[in-house]
């Protein structure tokens, strides 16, 4: 797979006779929505130290599903080649930097009730009773930040129109130089008067935090890039060159996770970016 990856870096500038010339530079930005999820087991291992995760959790049901990074996790900059072998097609080859602050995600949780005090009421000898509720949970983050090489082979749709569609085939490649995996444990306290009276009572509960960090591993990623350009102008000199762009990039990540088997998630890059075009 990786050299399927790396031979779109190396592979398209020679099949192409190596006649290439820049015509185009790229900045663009934005969030890639990927599936993650992980178990127990997964951070036990990745985390063979931790306190929290040494417990008995045999009482914990368990949260795993599947989540979303956060958007704002992802920036690419980009050349456009021309090639003379593909005369309508532009060939990006740039750098792409991924933060991937969820990619693996568990958690369990249990609650525990018990009577904790009857209240006589002075004037009417009424009497309250008071439940009282703990929610015990863990929760276990997984993340990681990565510097990949970034390819893509795009095709576009009324090029010479002020509105242009483009899409194609891209891939990337790089290596992780930060990752950590964030574990919490908490146990909150409510105690709640008769139900009839939907009156609760908050109490500070405890929180425990953990943190471990892990060698670095390695990405990669095949998508197919779909996007909208818009030509800022049209008859001054000075706008014609700019070009703003809006992108999507369906496709599947492969990371290899230090310690773990190799990590898969499908998902989307959406990004808007600049395009400047040269005559």
């Amino acid at each position: 797979m990786k050299k399927l990856i790396l031979g779109l870096f190396f592979g398209a500038i020679s099949g192409a006779n190596a006649q290439v010339n820049i015509k185009e530079i790229y900045l663009q930005s934005g969030g890639y929505f990927n599936t993650s999820n992980g178990s127990l087991a997964d951070f036990q291992q990745l985390a063979p130290n931790s306190s929290i995760l040494n417990q008995d959790l045999s009482m914990y049901k368990n949260n795993s599903m599947y989540y979303f990074n956060q958007p704002g996790q992802a920036q690419t900059l980009s050349l456009g080649l021309g090639l003379s072998k593909l005369p309508n097609a532009t060939l990006r080859l740039g750098l792409m930097h991924t933060n991937q602050n969820n990619l693996m995600q568990t958690s369990g949780s249990y609650t525990e009730s018990f009577p904790m005090d009857t209240l006589t009421s002075s004037q009417t000898g009424e009497q309250f009773f008071i439940d009282s509720f703990s929610t015990h949970g863990y929760h276990a983050y997984y993340g990681q930040k990565q510097i990949r090489l970034d390819a893509s082979l795009i095709f576009r749709y009324n090029a010479k129109n002020r509105w242009s569609f483009f899409g194609g085939i891209g891939a990337n490649f790089g290596f992780t130089y930060q990752a950590n995996t964030n574990i919490q444990h908490y146990v909150t306290p409510w105690a709640d008067y008769n139900s009839n009276y939907s009156y609760w009572i908050y109490s500070e509960g405890t929180h425990i935090e953990e943190n471990f960090e892990h060698k670095g591993g390695y990405g990669l990623g095949v998508y197919a890039p779909l996007g909208i350009d818009f030509q800022v102008g049209k008859n001054r000199e000075f706008w014609k060159p700019m070009h703003l762009f809006l992108e999507l990039r369906p496709g599947f990540n492969v990371n290899q996770i230090s310690g773990l088997e190799t990590n898969f998630s499908v998902g989307n890059f959406s990004n808007m970016g600049l395009r400047f075009a040269f005559k």
